[in-house]
């Protein structure tokens, strides 16, 4: 055997060596970690028991101080989502009124309760882009954050309103039902509603006598194919009104009727409520998250230092013995 072979040996033998001393090592210290929080088990045990009992008190506590939340979601009408943006904008600093409180019929201890009142538009990509004419530009320059723009929100069919209150009270939903119900009180807007409904509806009659004729010359022409023009008088394209000019008009009634009675139902005020949420915690879905973070927080600081001073030790030893 040549000397390079023997060299070569002794170089893996010295790796393998090194390798079997650092798993050594290793599992030799998950041994002292073992033995060493069996030892001190009582004592881990009684931090475990402190801790899960602060984090249940400090979860209590931090629920009571949290804010409580109303989101309503409303969907404007008749080209209002300006106005009730500026009126929601204005209302943290009318609420410090005390007479622009009463005339609200509330009490400015309960305006007091409200930390912050927030409209902001449901992201909708699509009721942007259908409302732009220079598409392919608007996606080239697509950012999430652009779209809460004031330039956008004209666009978005629903809004979301939010309402934070500091603490629980049973009159906080009364104030969010008072926002709402001066929202629809503006005169402008309801005699703007009024008028629209009134011609909506005087619309609706007539097309309605529309499809009547329509129906009724349909039915006289099938029962007879020459009828009395005399009879009937009907404006089309053509001078002789055909079977599939009077289908198509009827379609076209009958969409317009659809569309008035859907307008009918669904604009009866400035805005409809689309969702109405109740009062609920902001951090509902956190709680007892301190019931487990506060135990692992002590056992990790008592195990740090009993680490640090393991550390002390050693390095205190190696420094005598090197003396």
């Amino acid at each position: 055997m040549s000397q390079e072979n023997k060299n070569e040996e002794i170089d893996l033998m010295q790796l393998f060596g090194g390798i079997k001393e650092f798993f050594r090592k290793f599992l030799k210290l998950i041994v002292d970690a073992v033995l060493f929080y069996k030892k001190k088990f009582v004592l881990f045990l009684v931090l475990g028991i402190l801790g899960v009992a602060l984090g249940f008190f400090t979860d209590k506590y931090m629920d009571k101080k949290n804010n409580f939340v109303q989101e309503i979601i409303i969907e404007p009408n008749y080209n209002s989502v300006e106005y009730i943006y500026d009126y929601i904008n204005n209302l943290e600093a009318n609420f410090k009124d005390e007479n622009y409180v009463n005339k609200l019929g509330l009490k400015i201890e309960q305006v007091e309760n409200v930390k912050k009142i927030i409209l902001e538009p449901v992201i909708q990509p699509n009721d942007v882009l259908n409302r732009l004419q220079d598409k392919e530009s608007f996606i080239e320059g697509y950012n999430e954050n652009s779209l809460k723009e004031k330039k956008y929100r004209n666009f978005y069919k629903q809004h979301k309103l939010t309402v934070l209150f500091e603490k629980k009270n049973p009159e906080n939903a009364s104030i969010t039902n008072k926002i709402l119900e001066v929202l629809k009180s503006n005169k402008y807007y309801n005699d703007l509603l009024s008028f629209q409904l009134k011609q909506t509806k005087n619309n609706l009659e007539q097309s309605k006598v529309s499809l009547k004729f329509v129906n009724d010359y349909l039915t006289n022409l099938s029962e007879n194919p020459n009828p009395n023009e005399e009879k009937y008088i009907f404006a089309t394209e053509s001078e002789t009104p055909t079977i599939a000019s009077l289908l198509k008009r009827k379609e076209e009634l009958i969409n317009t009727i659809s569309d008035h009675e859907r307008f009918l139902v669904l604009n009866k005020e400035i805005f409809i409520i689309v969702e109405y949420n109740d009062v609920v915690s902001k951090r509902k879905k956190l709680v007892n998250r301190n019931l487990l973070i506060i135990p692992l927080v002590l056992i990790g600081l008592v195990s740090l230092f009993y680490f640090l001073r393991y550390l002390s030790t050693s390095v205190t030893n190696f420094v005598n013995n090197e003396e």
